[in-house]
């Protein structure tokens, strides 16, 4: 292939709509921006005569995308007409992965895009490694179903709203279900482990009661949460994933709120907390001290022997022997979200 050489190209010789060798970053790059602004375009953009007098952008979408309303031509490396196009996406995917880090929507438009180049096995050997994902044979096909995603997601994983492995879960869901579980992680922005805890409860509810993931999240009572101006961002997941754990376990929460107001009743001092097994599974309990001295853990010590032997604290335990459905088989008799 013929060396690329520097030449000055009229600006109105470009093809702008040719965006063949684009890989859009679905982010404002504004690091860029004040650079050019500051002292112009430092790095030639690269462009391919692809028939003689018109011009295709190879690299330098940016820069030129600037440069337009300021020049009427610039310098570039100019790749001549009989450059195998096929030979210059591969030259324009390399400089991507190899230039600078890369947001997960860019990966997923450079995997895809470099599929059509090279085998399955350098994807995997070479590709996949330089650009940090996953590269079983099922996550590759998930990437490249990822790069076909409306702009208004792949703005979401550019924004590192949504986790690496969320987006792979959600990679096989209908359009309209990962829509609305988009918007959920949009609103509440929350950690890569909290997003999957929420999806794949959702999922579990969704094929328990044979509805979509969609109308799931728009049952009214999670709407009013999330439209809740009073409420930030924490406040907000802490209420979305309380919903979605009743929702998915119902028996385990009503016998929870249960245990809880019988504890309440039991009239404890605010420096006793007594907690039952987690979910209810196993027989190990925590009683909780707060104290300040060694005579405030003494008295704390004396009133919790006081409540062991009343016949409300046996009451509790002996409610709580009695067992619930495992998190696995609970289910609710009527879905609480049927509203939806």
């Amino acid at each position: 292939m013929a060396p690329p050489l520097l030449k000055e190209v009229s600006l109105a010789a470009v093809d702008w709509d040719d965006e063949g060798f684009a890989i859009p970053a679905y982010v404002p790059d504004e690091a860029l921006l004040k650079s050019l602004e500051a002292v112009g375009i430092l790095h030639p953009p690269v462009m391919w005569e692809k028939k003689a007098g018109l011009f295709a952008v190879v690299d330098g979408f940016k820069r030129l995308s600037w440069l337009r309303s300021r020049s009427s031509s610039v310098q570039a490396l100019l790749f001549p007409e009989e450059t195998d196009p096929r030979a210059l996406l591969r030259i324009r995917l390399e400089t991507k992965i190899f230039s600078r880090q890369l947001n997960l929507a860019e990966k997923a438009h450079i995997l895809a895009r470099y599929t059509a180049l090279t085998s399955e096995e350098d994807l995997r050997r070479r590709i996949c490694p330089a650009l940090r994902i996953a590269s079983p044979t099922e996550s590759l096909s998930l990437w490249q179903s990822i790069a076909a995603w409306p702009a208004r997601h792949l703005s979401l994983l550019a924004r590192d709203l949504i986790a690496e492995k969320t987006a792979l879960a959600l990679a096989p869901l209908p359009e309209k279900d990962r829509e609305a579980f988009l918007n959920l992680l949009g609103a509440l922005r929350c950690s890569a482990s909290l997003q999957m805890e929420l999806l794949e409860r959702c999922l579990d509810i969704a094929r328990r009661d044979g509805i979509t993931v969609r109308a799931l999240l728009g049952a009214s009572e999670m709407q009013t949460i999330l439209r809740d101006e009073n409420l930030n961002r924490r406040e907000k997941t802490a209420a979305v994933r309380d919903i979605v754990y009743r929702w998915r376990f119902p028996t385990i929460h009503t016998k929870m709120a249960k245990l809880e107001g019988a504890v309440e009743a039991l009239k404890m001092p605010s420096a006793l907390s007594l907690l039952p097994p987690p979910f209810l599974e196993g027989n190990v309990w925590e009683l909780r001290v707060r104290f300040r001295t060694p005579s405030e853990l003494a008295a704390s010590l004396t009133k919790a022997e006081q409540i062991c032997t009343a016949t409300q604290f046996q009451a509790i335990f002996d409610e709580c022997a009695k067992g619930v459905p495992s998190k696995t088989t609970a289910t609710a008799s009527v879905p609480p979200h049927a509203a939806a």
